[in-house]
């Protein structure tokens, strides 16, 4: 009796230890890879870790977006060279990049989000080559750009402009921060538009 008892509780525990030696790996987290592309400026590892992550979602069939690796390391980038103080908050990450994106999607600039960075007097930071060469963003700024090519948003989609000064058919948030002072994000002068 005694040995039937044992091979009864033995039994499942030998199962037990079986299957988690069959057990599959976890899948790499390939959004993670991406991040740490992006910070780390390589845009090989980062357009590969796109490719898995983008395939993927699409095996998950949950209808997730992966963005492009060029695009959110452009955005980070910016993001950072903006709002890359890591005392400021990752709402005004959020605000920075969205206003760059909002005016990708706005029919008063243009459809690109390089042709937007390159737009005369707008983004002079962009115009430098090391913006391009050197500049690695910090993980906040990765994680807002990210959180923005994927489809979140805190701004209306007519806020098209960020300055230290009011500008354009008026303010739709405000920032203060005690070392840059006052950040503006305000709306286009031509809401009939969109």
């Amino acid at each position: 009796m005694k040995k039937l008892f044992s091979t009864l509780i033995l039994l499942p525990l030998l199962f037990t230890l079986c299957s988690c030696a069959w057990a599959r790996e976890p899948e790499p987290d390939y959004r993670e890879m991406m991040i740490c592309a992006a910070m780390d400026a390589n845009v090989e590892a980062g357009r590969e870790a796109r490719d898995f992550w983008a395939d993927q979602l699409a095996a998950q069939g949950e209808g997730l977006v992966c963005p492009d690796f060029d695009e959110l390391l452009l955005l980070a980038r910016l993001i950072h060279s903006e709002a890359g103080s890591e005392w400021l908050t990752d709402e005004l990450r959020m605000c920075v990049g969205e206003v760059v994106l909002n005016r990708v999607a706005s029919p008063e600039f243009p459809d690109t989000l390089e042709e937007v960075l390159a737009e005369e007097g707008q983004y002079p930071q962009t115009q430098a080559p090391a913006f391009y060469r050197d500049l690695k963003p910090s993980r906040a700024c990765v994680q807002a750009a990210l959180r923005l090519l994927q489809g979140e948003r805190m701004l209306d989609r007519t806020v098209v402009f960020q300055a230290n000064y009011k500008l354009g058919g008026g303010v739709y948030a405000t920032f203060c921060d005690k070392r840059l002072g006052l950040t503006y994000f305000c709306l286009t002068e031509h809401p009939e538009l969109y």
